[in-house]
């Protein structure tokens, strides 16, 4: 009964939907510059009914759309996520614009479907994720501090239950020596070129004694002026990253220790800044994961164990105030040789594979809120692990 209420609810809005995808596909805008995706969603969705707030927590081309029917409803609430933002150059590439007409479409059909389900289901719009981290910011400022859990699905090359992502954060290194002739006075300059690989040389070194799940990845941004002369300035821009914000902590203790003592043994000074916030990790446990299979074989999709580790995202950062869903959903058949932010995978959103994404995301996500809604020792149990991990 359930199946096939939640299925006729989602062909009812699949074709405005697809069009909403359709749109933002062929309409791509980078982070930071999402105003027509925001405003194209927002309207679309007034028409569907929903009242908007836009922006919220001062961010930038974010959104809050509330069905007006419930808008007072007093109960429980959960947040269907919304990215919109594209790539430079290859555009959604990322996938973003059918990961956002799928949570659209969720929610439009399981409101179609159960209209006094016992949780308020909104959409918030949330910019940025591929650059800045505008969820990070978002959380932060409070803009998911009143829901259960949040809730997204990305496309993928494989169907997984779960984004395994890394904590993230960087440190811009600045190293400062003294200027000289390299050939007439070298004695009197400090090189902070040698302390900079000094530096990245004794990361290098560490690369052995650092749990596995650690990460670092750097470039040279600034080497010096020119070759005959000494260099007095040098930056080094570093990306850190670990299973655990714990890890991630102790990863940048190393590396500021290290970056202290190359200055120190060449003469030079540093000074360091960290320039986006930290990026939390997502907390999943194998009962999140038993259940998030059950809804994938419900569409007949079968799951792959996550190959590991894999990037780092802002909505690990949600996730470090409520339990967070965020599977990732097959449109390549399978081919691992297609991999998001390839122009390939661009592509496969103008055919048919996009559109069974679209169709099963949506019957995925409308399923999850329907099971967490009407079967509250689930969502008890996911909140209980997640507060015990998190610590809250």
């Amino acid at each position: 009964m359930f199946q096939e209420k939640i299925k006729k609810s989602i062909e009812l809005f699949f074709e405005k939907a697809d069009q909403l995808g359709e749109y933002l596909t062929n309409h791509p805008e980078i982070s930071g510059q999402e105003a027509e995706s925001c405003k194209f969603i927002t309207g679309f969705l007034e028409e569907q009914g929903y009242e908007i707030t836009a922006p919220i927590a001062d961010m930038p081309h974010s959104f809050l759309a509330v069905d007006k029917k419930r808008k007072d409803f007093a109960g429980k609430k959960a947040a269907f996520l919304c990215e919109y933002d594209a790539l430079p150059e290859v555009g959604h590439a990322c996938g973003h614009s059918y990961s956002c007409a799928i949570s659209i479409l969720g929610a439009l059909a399981l409101r179609d479907a159960y209209p006094e389900l016992p949780m308020r289901i909104d959409l918030v719009g949330t910019p940025g994720e591929e650059f800045v981290g505008g969820k990070c910011y978002m959380t932060q400022r409070g803009a998911f501090d009143e829901y259960e859990y949040a809730a997204m699905i990305h496309l993928y090359n494989r169907d997984i239950t779960h984004f395994e992502i890394l904590a993230s954060n960087d440190r811009y290194f600045t190293f400062h020596g003294k200027a000289a002739h390299a050939s007439a006075f070298p004695e009197k300059g400090r090189n902070a070129l040698n302390a900079a690989r000094l530096y990245m040389e004794a990361m290098d070194m560490w690369r052995q004694h650092i749990t596995k799940d650690c990460q670092f990845h750097g470039i040279v941004v600034k080497g010096g002026e020119a070759p005959n002369i000494v260099p007095e300035e040098v930056s080094l821009d570093y990306y850190y990253r670990a299973a655990t914000l714990e890890n991630l902590w102790n990863l940048n203790k190393i590396s500021e220790t290290c970056a202290q003592g190359a200055a120190m043994a060449t003469g030079t000074t540093v000074e360091w800044e960290q320039r986006y916030p930290d990026y939390g990790e997502i907390y999943w446990n194998e009962f999140m994961d038993e259940f998030m299979e059950k809804l994938f074989r419900n569409v007949g999709r079968q799951t792959h164990p996550s190959p590991g580790p894999g990037g780092s995202s802002d909505i690990g950062n949600v996730n470090l105030r409520i339990p967070v869903f965020h599977p990732l959903l097959d449109i390549t058949g399978c081919d691992e040789s297609c991999v998001i932010h390839d122009r390939k995978f661009e592509e496969l959103l103008h055919t048919p594979s996009a559109k069974k994404a679209l169709y099963d995301g949506a019957h995925i996500m409308a399923e999850l809120a329907y099971h967490l809604a009407v079967e509250p020792e689930y969502l008890d149990q996911m909140k209980k692990d997640h507060a015990e991990y998190r610590k809250l």
